[in-house]
């Protein structure tokens, strides 16, 4: 049964939350692109970020999180299906050092463009030097996550995570996110947060091995494992 009495004020505090949240960023953001800071340094700052977003949605109860099963594996590819805005925020959480792979329009974002120059990897630098960078990220220990539908609730899978995981040879963590009720989902207003709390659950499905040429037969066969471990 829905309380349409508790929708405006959820609403109100989700709006309060975000921009504190931003405003507590802000400072972050500015200091990120300097030369003196560290990738590295970045990296933590970010994840410190995440972490912080996840426990403040929890106390203002806005979000509850259920991780199951996250591993602490360094040097993986990590996949996961992508339902909401905030779904990188819960796994970053979670993740030992770890960067994404994301649209190049999210240098153009005022909130994300800091962090996509200096600590994640756009996909606009063309696929020998993404490879390249992600090989360089994986020999350092660090995670790599990407989301294989491209978009918030995208139809089907694309072979990037695929060509990505042949080129490198790197272990896929496989990962799942649901939401209930669903929200930031694409195209949903984001004081649209229901009337309850949102109970996220984020959990380990399974490790795939890449195996084979990189090469279309092999991407087409590990991108369709890849779409039944997600249940997508």
């Amino acid at each position: 049964m829905t309380r349409p009495g508790i929708r405006l004020p959820r609403a109100l505090l989700s709006g309060a939350f975000f921009l504190a949240y931003g405003l507590c960023a802000l400072p972050f953001a500015l200091l990120l692109p300097l030369p003196c800071v560290p990738r590295a340094w970045g990296r933590v700052g970010v994840r410190f970020g995440y972490r912080l977003f996840v426990a403040l949605a929890r106390v203002t109860g806005l979000y509850t999180v259920e991780a199951v099963g996250v591993r602490r594996a360094t040097g993986r590819l990590v996949v996961m299906n992508h339902v909401s805005l905030i779904d990188i925020c819960v796994l970053l959480a979670q993740l030992p050092d770890a960067v994404c792979i994301v649209k190049a329009a999210a240098k153009r974002n005022p909130f994300l463009s800091a962090v996509v120059r200096k600590v994640f990897i756009a996909n606009d630098t063309g696929a020998t030097r993404t490879v390249e960078e992600v090989r360089g990220c994986l020999a350092r220990g660090v995670n790599v996550v990407i989301f294989p539908q491209g978009t918030r609730g995208g139809a089907k899978l694309h072979r990037g995570a695929a060509r990505l995981a042949l080129a490198t040879r790197a272990p896929i963590d496989v990962y799942r996110i649901d939401y209930d009720p669903v929200v930031l989902a694409k195209g949903q207003p984001w004081w649209d947060v229901g009337d309850r709390i949102i109970r996220i659950r984020l959990a380990y499905r399974e490790t795939i091995v890449p195996e084979g040429a990189n090469d279309h037969r092999h991407a087409v066969a590990l991108t369709a494992r890849l779409a039944a471990a997600l249940g997508v």
